[in-house]
Parts: structure tokens; sequence; C-alpha cells
């Protein structure tokens, strides 16, 4: 077996509805003879995901494929069937289905786990001025299966949760809380110095409360 480090996902560039009713299997021999008809000794994808998620074996993973020029050598081609008309900023769910999401996912923690030495997950379109494969395939990554979702808040630059207004609303608050809760314990003392103590934790509580459901708000795209 060649060394193996990277796998690049494509696209075939065909319509959702391209030869449907047609085998997985089918629609492979069909690329297989575009890409022959270059010249090419086979198809240049190793692998194959149909619409419904069935994956087809296109070139040996023995041999070196025809995929990324200047990049062939190492990699693992795999083409997801569909994104004609596609752009490089498109969402996975713009182009392909929820069967070839699954199918992709697992056919590339199986190559992985066979073969431990591939540490990088690509689309072509890092390596080509190229829409395929029509998403961002490290975004796509990190979403772990989780649908991608559009940024609630496109013209603003989200850093970090501190930079967060609500966030910065809720330590502020909390801590004038707090603050204010303290200073009338010092002025009291005996039973009701306990009772002071009680509304600080209460109220320290709260603060947290507030704060941990504003962070979890601004994790999820609002400022």
């Amino acid at each position: 077996m060649r060394p193996l480090n990277e796998i690049i996902v494509h696209c075939t560039a065909t319509r959702p509805d391209w030869w449907v009713g047609t085998s997985a299997q089918v629609k492979t021999n069909e690329v297989r003879n575009w890409h022959t008809s270059k010249g090419w000794s086979d198809i240049g994808y190793h692998y194959l995901i149909d619409r419904d998620g069935t994956v087809v074996s296109g070139r040996p993973l023995e041999r070196t494929g025809a995929h990324v020029k200047g990049h062939n050598a190492g990699t693992i081609g795999i083409a997801l069937f569909g994104g004609h008309g596609g752009s490089a900023s498109d969402m996975f769910e713009d182009n392909f289905t929820e069967e070839q999401d699954a199918a992709l996912r697992k056919l590339i923690a199986d190559l992985q786990k066979d073969h431990p030495s591939i540490f990088k997950i690509s689309g072509h379109n890092e390596y080509s001025s190229k829409a395929c494969p029509c998403f961002n395939v490290r975004n796509w990554m990190s979403k772990g299966g989780k649908k991608e979702v559009r940024p609630l808040v496109a013209s603003q630059d989200r850093t970090s949760a501190a930079q967060s207004k609500t966030v910065q609303a809720s330590v502020v608050q909390g801590a004038s809380a707090v603050g204010g809760a303290v200073a009338a314990f010092q002025a009291l003392n005996g039973t009701a110095q306990i009772i002071a103590m009680t509304g600080c934790v209460v109220i320290a509580l709260l603060a947290m409360y507030i704060l941990r459901e504003r962070l979890k708000a601004w994790a999820s795209g609002w400022r």
C-alpha cells in the first residue's frame, strides 16, 4: 500500500436528479467513462458517494488517483454526486443530502482507522480556484454531524465571549448586586448578618445563572 496522509473531497458537479433511479455503480461507471475519455487509465476518484448515501469504490486505493493536480501522491479522492451550479461558499446541505453527510463522515472515519497516517481532510477548492466540492470541508468537519448554521450576525466580528455586550452587562450587574449586598452586610451584626449572608449567596447564584444563560446565547450567535 502506498503511503497515505490526506483525504481530499470533491463533487461530480452533476444535478441532484441526474440519472435518478439509476444505481450508484452505473453512475460511477459513467464518471469512469468521462475520465478515461481524457486518456486517463481509470476513474480519478477512489470513492464516490451517491445521493442516497451509497458508497462505491472507484480507482483502487493502492493506486495514486487523478483528482487534484500536484496533490495526488499520498491522498485519497472522494467525490459526492451533486454540486451542479454550486459555489465554494455554499453550505453542505445546499447541494448534498443528509445521507451523503453521514456516509462521508463514516467513510472518512473508517479510512482514518485503517490508515492512522491520514491526518488531514481537505477540499478540492483549497488547492484550486474551482468551487468543488461546493462547501468548506474544514467548517463541515468541525460541525461533527450537526447541521451547519449561518451566523446570526454577519456584519460584526465575534472573536470572544468577553466582547459580548450581553455578557459584559451580566458581569457588571452581578458585581454591582453582590457589592451592594456586601456593603449592607457589613452594617449588620448577629442574626441579621446570617440572613444577609444567605441573601448574598442567593444573589451570587442568580448572577451566575444569568451569566451562564447569556454565554449560551452568545455561543448560539447573539452578541
